[in-house]
């Protein structure tokens, strides 16, 4: 878990970067925005109100949501920013 702590802040430098790059297509870009929509929908909402299945289903379908955003990117675009973030440019 400290391993992910870690690098979360580096994931994240990517992940914004690849939301604003061209070359990833508009469809792909949609999958963390549909996710998005999803935790905030009332269905999602009701089952915060259940302790610990509340936060799990938020973070097993961010974690999902995320992994399938970075999978359907092209990779050479990833290991662009990958390579660029991991010199701290």
């Amino acid at each position: 878990m400290a391993r992910v702590l870690v690098f979360l802040p580096h994931f994240l430098r990517v992940f914004v970067a690849l939301m604003k790059d061209r070359r990833v297509s508009a469809m792909t870009k949609m999958v963390p925005v549909v996710a998005l929509l999803v935790l905030l929908s009332p269905p999602a909402l009701e089952l915060d109100l259940i302790p610990f299945l509340g936060e799990l289903d938020v973070l097993l379908l961010g974690y999902l949501a995320l992994r399938l955003f970075v999978w359907l990117c092209p990779p050479e675009v990833v290991r662009e920013h990958v390579s660029r973030i991991a010199r701290g440019a």
